[in-house]
């Protein structure tokens, strides 16, 4: 039953924001029933990588004359994203992108929408073997490889490391965690001793943290996969009174992240740059609505990442990212 009423009430919250009523707790929109309407599914809405990714949208939104929604659920759930899908279909945007929670879940609903004429991108996370017109975002494979050579850099290319995930299911930090794997598998003597899935929760990421650091005492260093990963890992070691002393790496430089290498407990943070990827993604819809995109079916543009480091966090926080 919490399961239904959390659904119900997203949906509930989904109608409200397309008719411009609803609150920010839930939804963001540039509002104007005259101007073209776009759409922005999240995975969620309590990671504050999103945060930056809906001000991008809000930003571009004005410079191209439209209105642009950005609707998820609370948290990562993916029926929970299939109910707001479903909401949006009878509205008729001009254009929907899509971060799915599971590929799998989305793909009728982006079918469905795909034959009513209305364009669909894949934003932030692929949905293969769909019917996307294409992809916009980060290689995850090379973002996981910078990041596992930024994780061997900060421990001298040797001793244990382990892994949290926020997921398995989700492909994005699935060839993340690919991309790790092969670049540490250069280094002979880095061992990987743990992976643990956090299932995007900071608490579970903490705890997860915690018991490995005391199953391997020696570890050298964590990696954060997912956006809410680094954060409890980065509380694991201030509880521990590890930071400095056990390494790591994660990606999204978000408050937590921010205020983890401030204090010493984190090491490199890999942006994917979430404000410049979703205002491109709004062009790209606007292009295929209007019919003057010049992308081929199948797309794929890599909006790139960047290693942030202690060294040069100051200067990074000074762009909008």
């Amino acid at each position: 039953m919490r399961k239904a009423t959390i659904t119900l009430a997203t949906v509930a919250v989904a109608a409200l924001a397309l008719t411009g009523c609803a609150g920010n707790s839930s939804s963001s929109s540039t509002t104007s029933s005259e101007k073209p309407v776009y759409v922005f599914l999240p995975k969620s809405l309590n990671n504050p990588y999103w945060v930056d990714a809906r001000k991008g949208m809000e930003s571009e939104a004005p410079k191209l004359g439209v209105t642009a929604n950005f609707l998820g659920p609370p948290t990562d759930d993916a029926a929970a994203q299939v109910a707001i899908f479903d909401s949006i279909l009878a509205t008729k945007p001009a254009g929907i992108a899509i971060s799915p929670n599971d590929p799998a879940s989305v793909l009728d609903d982006i079918a469905k929408a795909t034959a009513a004429g209305i364009p669909v991108i894949a934003w932030d996370g692929p949905v293969p073997n769909s019917q996307v017109l294409g992809y916009i975002g980060t290689d995850n494979v090379a973002a996981g490889a910078q990041a596992g050579e930024a994780l061997a850099k900060a421990v001298g290319e040797k001793g244990k490391v382990a892994v949290i995930i926020g997921s398995l299911s989700a492909v994005n930090l699935k060839q993340r965690l690919d991309g790790v794997q092969k670049a540490l598998a250069k280094y002979p003597n880095i061992k990987l001793v743990a992976t643990q899935v956090s299932n995007e929760s900071i608490a579970t990421a903490q705890s997860s943290a915690e018991t490995i650091l005391q199953a391997n005492p020696d570890l050298a260093a964590f990696i954060g996969i997912g956006g809410s990963d680094l954060p409890g890992i980065a509380g694991a070691l201030k509880s521990g009174n590890k930071c400095g002393t056990v390494k790591s790496v994660g990606f999204d430089v978000v408050p937590q992240g921010i205020d983890g290498m401030k204090g010493g407990c984190v090491d490199a943070l890999i942006s994917q740059k979430p404000f410049g990827m979703t205002a491109q993604a709004l062009q790209i819809l606007a292009g295929f609505h209007n019919k003057t995109s010049k992308l081929a079916k199948n797309f794929n543009v890599d909006t790139g990442v960047v290693t942030v480091t202690p060294g040069t966090l100051t200067e990074f926080l000074k762009t909008a990212h």
